[in-house]
């Protein structure tokens, strides 16, 4: 029997500054499971031992294995995150055996006043984030931004970054959990278990440069796509569509990822329709050439791929 569009059910993680809910997930026992279809049941780790790159892509799977290279999460905070960075792969796997952590944001909705910190707003170096963070002025050296719907935040490695509160994202990023604290605002937790900075840590893998252009708000598309974010992880594009429209991956060679950011709409290919709301994912396999979207009255997705 053929592949086909696959909806996958999700994990809420509970955090001091609000939650994270997973999509597309496989990292360690956290294993996102196929809710439609003959292959309901059967988690991501079922899938890629079977299909290899079937599922994924004959270049992902030669790359990564068994292994699923991204992960999907929506997060919606309370409270300010830590000011933080990830690793490359090559520090994160010399020193977790992980892969490292470029990611992406795209805003789904925030309060009026919300702000979110990304990249220093000037030139700096190891010394002086080191002193910053001595005298309490580590602010002082970042951007820190007032977002809105629609806007798009690149976070490769080495970028300095946290979301702050009463902001709700969408979230793509390799698959890792590596973050290096940099500061946590001194806070106290109810359980008293004080989470650890990796100051030390963080200072080897920052980007000191000066970021000039922290958030992107990209051109919306008129029943088309648009790229918002390239790197050599993943490809995220933005469609937005009032009409139905029909999505060719023959030359693909890669799985594609789908998150309903606004609106929602039905995806078929195979004989199986998914209808997605906002929140929602859905994982088309590598070996589907041809799938279409029919939006519900009008929709705006995510695309996701590895290049």
């Amino acid at each position: 029997m053929n592949l086909y569009p696959m909806k996958l059910s999700r994990i809420t993680i509970p955090k001091i500054w609000g939650e994270e809910i997973w999509h597309m997930v496989q990292m360690d026992d956290r294993l996102s499971v196929v809710e439609n279809g003959y292959l309901a049941e059967n988690d991501l780790s079922d899938l890629l031992e079977v299909y290899m790159g079937e599922l994924v892509g004959d270049h992902v799977y030669e790359q990564y294995g068994n292994y699923f290279p991204l992960l999907l999460k929506i997060i919606n905070t309370t409270d300010d995150l830590s000011i933080q960075v990830h690793p490359n792969n090559e520090v994160a796997m010399a020193n977790h055996d992980s892969y490292g952590k470029s990611e992406m944001w795209y805003v789904l909705n925030s309060a009026e006043d919300t702000t979110l910190i990304s990249g220093f707003n000037q030139d700096t170096d190891a010394q002086t984030i080191r002193k910053a963070l001595e005298d309490g002025t580590l602010t002082d050296y970042l951007n820190i931004v007032h977002v809105k719907h629609g806007d798009v935040v690149a976070l490769p490695h080495g970028r300095v970054h946290a979301l702050r509160k009463n902001i709700t994202v969408a979230e793509i990023q390799q698959n890792s959990d590596i973050t290096y604290r940099l500061f946590d605002y001194n806070r106290k937790p109810k359980n008293g278990v004080v989470r650890p900075l990796h100051v030390e840590e963080a200072l080897q893998v920052l980007d000191f440069k000066q970021l000039k252009q922290p958030v992107v708000a990209p051109q919306v598309p008129e029943n088309g796509a648009v790229n918002i974010c390239k790197n050599e992880y993943f490809i995220t594009n933005l469609l937005s569509f009032d009409r139905q429209i029909g999505r060719d991956y023959g030359l693909l060679d890669s799985f594609v990822a789908y998150m309903c950011v606004e609106g929602g709409a039905d995806v078929s290919a195979e004989g199986e329709t998914v209808s997605l709301n906002v929140g929602d994912t859905v994982l088309i396999p590598a070996s589907l050439d041809e799938v279409m979207l029919t939006p519900h009255g009008s929709a705006k997705l995510l695309e996701v791929y590895v290049p």
